[in-house]
């Protein structure tokens, strides 16, 4: 070009660069522009301006939209020829149908403005998804009219990566908020990172420290392709020189299984291959220098991982992994956290609740509520004293619990407590204190257990120790007044008429027993005492059910055994066709009196009372009336004894057994 008169122009090529040269050695005759020298002035300022720029930037000039870039601008076309003197369209021919119609709103005199723009670009080989943000501005030529328009250009493809990269790293906290299980957590991340980089299938691997790795993958595009799922030896499918590249920190990207076996082992090719996977990227994961897991996405066909893809995926992978760690962290300490207040909860039989530091109460469990029956909006907020016996307050001992566990960091507790319905409740506990790093109290924890049954049981069974002794010793007594007073010709006469009397005692010691010392059934004890005395003869027995208090079992046993024995000897059970009959009732003019009858028939004729008073007699009253403070007689009828026995019961003779009449 030469300036007027073909010198070159100084307002034209003075920026110097690549493309200036390549302006001036092309021949633009033959394009539709024209000489250079034929170009107006506004194309040649504008640029002169374009190629002085260090920002990309082009110029597209008249209606065939010609190309005029700067040296800046020729990055961004990548594997495409410079443009210079091409067609805008042929240029970003496979984005014209979105950019041709914004290119005809500049030439119509509109400046457009388009942000974050996606192409795809062939720079490496092959091709890789980029962005850019440009805008078209409309150039005017000396008339006025719009012939052109300036394009300024800059790729936004990091921006947009990083932007899209933090938003998805934000969706997936959210979207593993809620999981607990390590597979499942680590499993939805890994899926969520391989639609994130357009991938196929995604999956983790977890290396323990003697190498071995469980594998678990999902597939997401083709339901038709078989997925690798549970467990398997991914290590070994990798192979030696793999992992040692993995243990390394290094990541391992795989563009075609097939293709790269050489670099990649014919093993883990072959493996890969056998599930149809081509193309794989698989990040290492490391913890203190070891290798913890993998984390890996992989097509099922060849595949350029492009620069910006891969650190992409390293760099969402490791921040992925960070995430999945700290939900695991969070999930586990849930877990701890929902275990502790189910064990808490669960123990209904300790009450458990903490106080401020003056012993005001601020947490009150369920336990506590079910053992002292106030509930939680009743008990916080009150001092520990509303659980505490009048006693107990009178005596000041809610304040030296507190004092005690202050000074020595845990004091006990165990004694009666009040609950809110106004009864009592054996606690057996501590109280402790609650300490901050500065050694300062925070409070009290005080955890004590309900022993009320066990308590009352260890106290009944005191008290039926004592009843015991008690019982013991007055048969004991019973037995040396029994020896005192019986009579015998010789020795062998003598020990069968003490054996019986300790029989019928032991019989009355056995029925007391069995119902645990609370008393004994007047019909089993006539039916105890008279069994050894009948060969065959008849006892008939009636009345209510009627249980004799513990105090009167025994001597009454004594009593109908002193009757039975001597109608055994001289009276009506002595022959066979001898019969007795025991009829019994309360007296319900009396309440609490019992009067029992004994009658004999059937036996030997009776001519009246015998003439000297036996042993049998004195037990009888002695038993009766001196024991039991009730009153006998005896009737010695011609047809054999009847003796009418009345004994004061008090509150002791409870309906219990069956009563009613009778026949032995």
């Amino acid at each position: 070009m030469r300036g007027e008169a073909g010198t070159p122009s100084a307002d034209l090529l003075t920026a110097g660069g690549e493309m200036e040269a390549l302006i001036r050695a092309r021949d633009w005759a033959a394009t539709p522009l024209g000489t250079p020298e034929s170009w107006p002035r506004s194309l040649r300022i504008a640029l002169g301006i374009v190629l002085g720029s260090k920002f990309p930037a082009c110029i597209v000039w008249g209606p065939q939209l010609t190309t005029l870039p700067n040296d800046a601008f020729r990055p961004i076309l990548g594997a495409k020829p410079d443009g210079l003197g091409r067609p805008f369209s042929e240029v970003w021919s496979e984005a014209w149908g979105t950019i041709g119609p914004i290119a005809e709103r500049a030439l119509a005199g509109e400046a457009t403005f388009v942000e974050d723009f996606p192409l795809a670009i062939e720079r490496n080989g092959y091709p890789e998804q980029a962005f850019f943000t440009f805008c078209y501005s409309p150039i005017r030529d000396e008339a006025g009219r719009v012939t052109g328009f300036l394009n300024t250009v800059v790729e936004t493809t990091g921006k947009v990566l990083a932007e899209r990269r933090q938003a998805f790293l934000l969706d997936l906290e959210e979207r593993l908020r809620g999981l607990t299980d390590p597979r499942e957590l680590t499993l939805a991340a890994a899926q969520a990172l391989g639609r994130h980089v357009g991938a196929a299938r995604a999956g983790y691997g977890e290396i323990d420290a003697a190498g071995a790795t469980i594998a678990v993958e999902r597939d997401w595009t083709d339901r038709t392709v078989a997925s690798l799922a549970g467990e398997s030896r991914l290590l070994d499918t990798f192979g030696p020189a793999v992992i040692a590249e993995l243990r390394a920190g290094r990541t391992l990207v795989v563009e075609d299984c097939l293709a790269d076996s050489r670099s990649a082992g014919e093993a883990h090719a072959a493996a890969w291959a056998s599930i149809g996977t081509r193309s794989l990227i698989a990040v290492p994961l490391l913890r203190a220098e070891r290798l913890t897991a993998i984390l890996y996405v992989h097509d099922l066909a060849p595949r350029r991982w492009g620069a910006p893809e891969l650190a992409l995926a390293e760099d969402t992978a490791r921040r992925t992994w960070a995430i999945v760690e700290r939900a695991r962290a969070e999930a586990a300490l849930q877990e701890r956290e929902e275990r502790l207040r189910l064990i808490i909860e669960s123990a209904r039989d300790y009450a458990i609740f903490t106080t401020d530091p003056e012993g005001r109460i601020d947490a009150w469990l369920g336990g506590a509520a079910l053992v002292f029956g106030w509930g939680a909006e009743e008990a916080v907020g009150q001092p520990i004293s509303m659980t505490f016996t009048p006693e107990d307050l009178a005596s000041g001992s809610p304040g030296r619990e507190l004092g005690t566990a202050r000074r020595q960091g845990v004091a006990p507790d165990v004694r009666w407590h009040l609950r809110k319905d106004g009864s009592r409740v054996f606690i057996e506990g501590t109280t402790t204190a609650l300490r901050g790093p500065d050694g300062g109290i925070r409070g009290f924890l005080k955890i004590g257990q309900d022993v009320t049954e066990r308590r009352a049981a260890e106290e009944r069974q005191a008290l039926l120790a004592r009843e015991v002794d008690h019982r013991a010793k007055n048969a004991l007594a019973v037995v040396q007044t029994m020896l005192r007073l019986t009579r015998a010709e010789d020795v062998p006469s003598f020990a069968r008429a003490v054996e019986g009397r300790v029989a019928a005692l032991a019989r009355a010691q056995t029925l007391l027993a069995e119902g645990r010392w609370d008393g004994a059934a007047l019909r089993a004890m006539l039916e105890g005492e008279l069994a050894p005395f009948l060969a065959g003869q008849r006892a008939e027995l009636a009345g209510p059910p009627v249980v004799l208090p513990p105090g009167t079992a025994q001597p009454l046993a004594m009593a109908v055994h002193e009757l039975a024995t001597n109608a055994a000897k001289h009276g009506a059970l002595s022959v066979p066709e001898g019969h007795v009959s025991v009829c019994w009732r309360l007296d319900p003019g009396t309440p609490g009196v019992l009067r029992l009858r004994w009658a004999e028939a059937g036996g030997p004729t009776v001519s009246g009372p015998p003439a000297r008073r036996g042993f049998g007699s004195r037990v009888l009253e002695g038993t009766v009336r001196g024991q039991l403070g009730g009153a006998v007689s005896l009737d010695w009828k011609g047809t054999g004894l009847v003796c009418e026995v009345e004994v004061p019961l008090g509150q002791g003779a409870l309906p219990r057994g069956s009563g009613g009449a009778g026949r032995r």
